[in-house]
């Protein structure tokens, strides 16, 4: 009875997490339907404003459902888990950058995620700045990590399906191009994913990951910025 009881805990909690990922993208249909002259106008500081807009947006409503933990952990974070983030993300980024250079000499290119990006950032710099380093990684770390924590056992359970969920949203657009190569992508993704669901699993602390995201996001767009 007692193993019928935990079972039906964690698929509740699970429930909870996928009704996140629902909410998550819900916002983002309805932000693209409701301000699809304005994402891309010829006006950039237009533009750029409703791309900051619908972050901020997707970051209130799921604040408000996760206030507790947000404010809590804020509370409670730890300069040590600093150390926590940096060890996991330099894991998580050597895990990435391995298979990432495997399938790129396998399928030719980069990922789409990763082209979309650069070009949201060539064109859009400063709202690509603010999504992709700060807003972006917290609504992630959220809507990936924070809404799950409760459903698994065990870390490695947690961050095996966390980080295949996470790895999913940045190569779902496969779907529409049927390029199923795009497929590959999903390890380095979710390798990456993995050892951020490692660092907030260790801290229990939303903030610990997000760091860790947040760095990996930086390190990328500044790069980019230098190259080009």
């Amino acid at each position: 009875m007692e193993a019928l009881e935990k079972f039906g805990y964690y698929l509740k909690e699970f429930m909870k997490g996928l009704g996140t990922i629902l909410i998550y993208l819900l916002i983002s249909l309805i932000c693209s339907y409701f301000f699809r002259d304005y994402y891309y106008h010829d006006n950039r500081i237009i533009a750029s404003i409703f791309q900051v807009l619908v972050y901020v947006i997707m970051l209130i409503v799921l604040g408000l459902i996760y206030h507790k933990r947000l404010i809590d952990n804020f509370r409670s974070f730890k300069k040590e888990y600093v150390k926590i983030a940096i060890r996991n993300w330099i894991i998580g980024l050597g895990a990435m950058m391995i298979s990432n250079i495997i399938i790129s000499s396998l399928a030719g290119g980069i990922a789409s995620n990763e082209e979309a990006n650069r070009v949201l950032l060539s064109e859009y710099p400063v709202s690509s700045f603010i999504s992709m380093i700060f807003l972006g990684p917290l609504i992630e770390e959220i809507v990936f990590r924070a809404s799950f924590k409760k459903a698994f056992p065990n870390w490695y359970s947690f961050a095996i399906v966390t980080s295949l969920l996470f790895g999913f949203a940045h190569i779902s657009s496969f779907l529409s191009t049927n390029n199923y190569w795009e497929l590959l992508y999903l390890i380095p993704y979710s390798a990456l994913g993995f050892f951020f669901a490692k660092a907030f699993f260790e801290t229990d602390n939303i903030y610990t990951s997000y760091f860790a995201h947040m760095l990996h996001n930086a390190m990328c767009v500044i790069l980019l910025l230098i190259i080009w």
